[in-house]
């Protein structure tokens, strides 16, 4: 797990894993290894000044004060002690850390790009800060130009161009194209797209009208769930759009098997058990 630009050959793990991974073992394997860990994970070095310990004095009287400041003495230089390792722990585990970042954690073409940084040798070596937020910059800036958004138009530039590869079979190809289509659907809805022959000028040419009011109140008299009955008008208005309406009651349906018109048809429908 290193820090990368991820190309069509290569896929890194998320900068901010691979960050995190490095502060949990920074914390973990180094002497007063929480300081360290801390300002990698929050970009800012922490300010140990502010936990720095204060002498205190004993109060009362002379003989109290006698009593008393010797063991309050002992007390703030143990733990002045302890302060200064942790400063000095600090200090040295710096350029610890950044050695361990770049040679264990960044490929190198990464390690390439970072030298290349005009301030490198002056604001980002021997400081792991630096260092992290010259890569995640790097790799975020790349990752950019090398992937530019995806438009919508992309997308179903990318679905009409879509063919069959020589040696891909029919299931293949018609999966990888519904997983196209899918995508197109996400952006712009499935009207668009299931509906499409349908809009076509070419389509509605040839579709005819019929009178949708007599249909859906014929079905009012048989079907009583208006759900169902608005789902069965809408595809039989959708279905009776092929077919030519006969106006004349010359035309009109002897009955089956001759020639049905569609209200015939709608009423055969609606009583078929």
């Amino acid at each position: 797990m290193k820090f990368g630009v991820n190309t069509a050959t290569t896929n890194y793990a998320p900068y901010d894993t691979v960050h995190e991974k490095i502060a949990t073992y920074i914390q973990k394997n180094y002497d007063y290894g929480h300081d360290i860990a801390k300002s990698i994970r929050t970009g800012q070095l922490v300010d140990l000044a502010a936990e720095k310990p204060t002498r205190a004095v004993a109060t009362g009287t002379k003989a109290e004060k006698a009593l008393l400041q010797p063991g309050m003495d002992i007390e703030f230089s143990t733990r002045m002690s302890a302060h200064v390792k942790r400063e000095q722990s600090l200090q040295s585990n710096s350029p610890k850390a950044f050695t361990y970042i770049m040679n264990d954690y960044c490929t190198d073409g990464l390690k390439t790009q970072m030298i290349a940084i005009t301030d490198y040798e002056s604001n980002i070596r021997d400081d792991p800060l630096a260092l992290v937020t010259a890569i995640k910059t790097c790799v975020h800036e790349n990752a950019r130009t090398q992937y530019p958004p995806v438009t919508i138009l992309t997308h179903w530039d990318r679905l009409l161009k879509l063919k069959q590869a020589e040696d891909e079979d029919p299931p293949s190809y018609a999966n990888r194209f519904e997983k196209k289509l899918e995508t197109v659907k996400g952006y712009i809805g499935s009207t668009f797209t299931d509906g499409f022959a349908e809009q076509m000028p070419e389509y509605k040419a040839h579709a005819y009208k019929h009178d949708a009011g007599k249909i859906t109140a014929l079905l009012a008299t048989h079907v009583e769930d208006e759900d169902a009955r608005v789902a069965l008008a809408d595809d039989l208005i959708d279905l009776f759009s092929h077919y030519k309406p006969k106006e004349t009651q010359d035309h009109v349906d002897p009955g089956f098997p001759f020639h049905l018109t569609p209200m015939s048809f709608a009423l055969r429908v609606t009583n078929s058990p």
